[in-house]
């Protein structure tokens, strides 16, 4: 038996594998992969479903997967088993799993609470796992293989009908049933009734869909059969049937007429066109993640596959859709020509000639190809090795060895340029020995671009040297007139790129544009394109020009007059080549532009269609968090602590478009471009309104989301705390009065007290300077009258000297003798010393003590000779006044030194001056 099958089942694999081949060669969708990393959950997803908002939510192996565009959650059950099924109604998201199923809502807070609806069920269920849930009529239907659960919104009702139950489809009111013995019943009213005549020889039905008027059933292995006037008949091309007998056919989504999105268990999705029964396939190896599709859901233009690992999204009809090779075959795209009904790629590893059957390539074409140019139904490479002209399916060498960048028609001429690796070289293709020879005037410089700026003046670039401006002479052989621009100032990078635009020569350099003035014969700033900074040229045929952004993401298309779009495309930047991109138009709206292991094409009308369009959906705000809580979400402002302002975190998400960027501004004035999670850091207190758009093709959508929301003054500038601080100034202010007053009383108290102090210091002061102008008469007083006695004595002892001269001459000694007593009683009266010593004791009242106290065996002689020193009297002044000879007074002078312990250095005047 096995032996019999087997070459029947060789050639069915050989036939699928050509199958696949030729399909692995069709234009494709991008595909936005998200794998079990991205979302953090299990790798296997059963179902898919989408709320009003386009939010996805997914039945994962590890609960219910939650995906605003943004941020992917996860939400276990209660009972942490798989989710089998999801389906999105209203504002509930139901759920089945292993014996339980409810619904989810969202709490004030954007999460997800779970309701469990299992207790409502009366009769058994052992078991049982909840494959499909759907809406119908009122009633939301849950359906395992072996039972419809039927909840009306208060109560559940089970309904068991003989077969087992593989698929559900809700049409027109009529809710249809697959079984697993192949046929098709209607439930209506608890009755289960086959609208079947005939079954599929025991083929479980596994899908059942509604397309046009009439219903398709999806088979495991067998295909897809047609319901109609109830009989099953084959439905769709032998191609699809083939194909889905070899990789099992698992879910089925109608995207519209012409588009049907199948999902296999082997082999990816296929994308089936009814009409012309045209398929494409999306496989791993040219997109997706996993070949094992477990459900498909439509959302929209959008088409969510939940693989047997990860999560892939793709837009069947999107306006850019690539051919990608990898495989590494292909290599990185340079050129892309269409030649005689063929398309012929031009890469990194040679030529290839794209057709339905597969990607071929050409022969001895192997090497680097940077350009084609078809001239008189020619096509001619220009190969790394040099030109040559393709013809059939080979290439024959026109020009060698010097590798061959472009060729450059000559105005008003049949000749070329051949721009090279060592310079320009003339080339006229008609004539029957090919010439190549050589200009010799570009010195062996490569030139890597031409333009020309009338039939005469033309512009080269060098690939790193920057460029010249030249004249061929009148032979197309010579040039004239070369005049290098490669150290001019303003050019601040190698590599200049030359275009003409608009019928002006213009320059792209480092991000900036110039433009030749021919004038001032210099270059000047391309002000038209003011707006294309950083924006190089990279397509300008027929008056439509492509840039692309050099520092970042996007294409623009314009013809600078009526129509203009901005271009965004993930896979597109991932894969471009970059300072090599190229776009090369196919006709009037389909270009091709040139990647890495492909190359894309571009369908500028649905472009244009889609744009106008896309419906700009408002942003949603799906939390709002601070430093310290998550907030409850209402249609209102919001208040946030100080304390909390230091991270305040807005999760902005449009699901219902793909992969968008968005636009804010906040009413301080900040402002800028993010993706999904917008936050503010150490906001100042106050009110703010945020806005924040959708970026539609570069440009904001028409109704953004407005947020407003208050940042609460802190604590200490709270309104208690405002009333506080005035109370407190006011309370400083009168204390601060009162104890000015205070202040100003006590210093008027120290000022009177300081007044009376001054009073009578000044009368001390005076009572002082009286005393002292007292004592200095008393002084003086007291010096003259020592004085006066000192010369009284001094003329008393004179004349007593001169009576001894007359006593000793005999004249009346007697009577001199008398006279002699009377003088000396005079002199040694001690009436004279008391008076001296009153008033010297009123000048010096403690002089005498003092002196004693320190030197106690002074005798009252030496005490009158301290005084009289004290006066400051010479030794010939005290002798008169102690009635004793100048030597008399110099030995008592002698001995008081001595009392004193004076040495002989020490003036003994001054000495009693200074102490006493």
């Amino acid at each position: 038996m096995f032996k019999k099958l087997k070459p029947t089942f060789l050639l069915l694999f050989i036939l699928t594998l050509s199958q696949m081949r030729v399909l692995a060669q069709n234009f494709l969708p991008p595909v936005t992969s998200y794998s079990s990393s991205d979302y953090d959950a299990a790798s296997q997803n059963w179902g898919l479903s989408t709320d009003e908002d386009g939010t996805l939510y997914a039945a994962n192996n590890e609960g219910l997967l939650r995906f605003d565009g943004q941020r992917w959650e996860v939400f276990t059950l209660p009972n942490k088993t798989i989710i089998r099924s999801v389906f999105c109604l209203g504002d509930r998201i139901y759920t089945g799993s292993y014996e339980e199923f409810g619904y989810w809502e969202k709490d004030d807070y954007g999460s997800l609470n779970y309701t469990s609806l299992s207790k409502l069920i009366k009769t058994k269920y052992a078991n049982e796992e909840f494959w499909q849930i759907s809406a119908w009529e009122n009633t939301v239907i849950f359906r395992s293989f072996g039972n419809l659960y039927c909840y009306t919104g208060e109560n559940i009702r089970t309904f068991k009908p003989q077969e087992i139950i593989t698929a559900l489809n809700v049409v027109d009111r009529r809710l249809l049933l697959g079984t697993n013995s192949g046929g098709i019943l209607e439930f209506d009213g608890g009755v289960f009734k086959p609208i079947t005549t005939s079954k599929l020889n025991q083929t479980s039905i596994i899908e059942l869909v509604t397309y046009k008027d009439f219903n398709l059933a999806g088979t495991r292995t067998q295909g897809i059969f047609s319901l109609k006037n109830g009989s099953l008949e084959p439905w769709g091309s032998d191609a699809l049937t083939r194909f889905l007998q070899i990789n099992e056919l698992n879910k089925i989504e109608v995207f519209n007429d012409d588009l049907l999105i199948i999902g296999t268990v082997k082999g990816g999705i296929i994308y089936y066109n009814p009409k012309t029964q045209t398929l494409r396939n999306h496989y791993r190896q040219n997109g997706l993640q996993n070949n094992t599709v477990l459900s498909l859901h439509k959302d929209q233009r959008k088409i969510w596959i939940g693989l047997d690992n990860g999560i892939d999204v793709i837009i069947p009809d999107a306006p850019i859709q690539y051919l990608l090779d990898n495989t590494g075959q292909l290599g990185a795209v340079y050129d892309i020509a269409s030649f005689k009904g063929e398309l012929y790629v031009g890469s990194n590893t040679g030529v290839h000639k794209i057709t339905d059957t597969g990607i071929y390539f050409i022969p001895g074409s192997q090497g680097q190809v940077w350009s084609f140019t078809e001239i008189e139904e020619r096509l001619f490479v220009n190969h790394n090795l040099g030109l040559y002209e393709l013809k059939g399916n080979q290439l024959e060498r026109v020009t060698g060895p010097s590798g061959s960048y472009s060729l450059t028609s000559i105005p008003e001429t049949n000749l070329f340029l051949n721009n090279t690796y060592n310079g320009l070289k003339y080339f006229n293709p008609n004539a029957n020995a090919l010439n190549d020879a050589p200009i010799a005037e570009t010195d062996g410089a490569p030139v890597e671009h031409v333009i020309f700026e009338d039939k005469k003046y033309f512009w080269a670039a060098h690939p790193y040297k920057g460029f010249y401006r030249a004249q061929l002479d009148n032979t197309n052989t010579k040039l004239l007139n070369k005049e290098s621009f490669n150290k001019t100032a303003d050019l601040v990078a190698s590599k200049t790129k030359i275009h003409k635009i608009e019928g002006e020569i213009a320059f792209y350099n480092a991000g900036n544009w110039y433009r030749y003035n021919s004038i001032n014969d210099n270059l000047e700033n391309f002000t038209d394109l003011k707006n294309y900074q950083s924006y190089a040229l990279i397509n300008n045929q027929n008056n439509k020009y492509w840039f692309k952004n050099q520092n970042g993401n996007g294409l623009v298309y314009t013809n600078f007059i009526n129509d203009s779009i901005y271009v965004y495309e993930p896979l597109l930047e991932d894969r471009v080549i970059k300072n090599y991109e190229k776009v090369i138009e196919r006709n009037d709206s389909i270009y091709f532009i040139t990647l890495n292991e492909g190359f894309g094409r571009i369908n500028l009308q649905e472009l244009h269609k889609n744009t106008k369009q896309t419906n700009s959906q408002q942003p949603l705000l799906n939390r709002l968090q601070t430093s310290a809580a998550i907030l409850k979400l209402n249609d209102t402002s919001y208040e946030i602590p100080f304390n909390e302002a230091s991270r305040v975190r807005f999760d902005i998400a449009a699901p219902a478009l793909h992969k968008p960027m968005f636009y804010y501004t906040l009413s301080n004035g900040m402002n800028a471009y993010f993706s999904g999670a917008l936050e503010f850091q150490n906001l100042s207190a106050g009110n703010y309104t945020l806005k924040v758009w959708p970026l539609i093709n570069g440009q904001k959508g028409s109704n953004p989301l407005e947020v407003e929301f208050t940042i609460k003054r802190p604590w200490y500038l709270s309104n208690l705390m405002i009333v506080i601080y005035v109370l407190s100034v006011f309370g400083i202010i009168i204390l601060i009065g009162l104890y000015n007053k205070r202040k100003l009383n006590h210093h008027r108290k120290e000022l009177e007290e300081r007044l009376i102090k001054e009073q009578e210091r000044k009368t001390q002061l005076a009572e002082r300077n009286n005393l002292l102008q007292e004592i200095n008469t008393k002084r003086k007083e007291l010096a003259n009258t020592t004085y006066l006695a000192a010369k009284r004595n001094s003329s008393l002892i004179d004349i007593k000297n001169e009576l001894e001269d007359v006593k000793n001459s005999g004249i009346n000694p007697k009577k001199v003798s008398t006279i002699q007593n009377k003088i000396n009683h005079i002199i040694d009266t001690k009436d004279n010393w008391k008076v001296f010593e009153t008033t010297f004791k009123e000048i010096n009242d403690d002089f005498f003590h003092q002196l004693l106290e320190d030197h106690p065996t002074l005798s009252s002689k030496d005490l009158k000779l301290c005084a009289y020193l004290k006066m400051n009297l010479t030794t010939k002044e005290i002798a008169p006044l102690m009635a004793i000879s100048v030597r008399g007074v110099e030995i008592h002078r002698y001995r008081l030194r001595k009392k004193l312990n004076l040495n002989s250095g020490k003036n003994l005047s001054k000495y009693l001056i200074k102490n006493y």
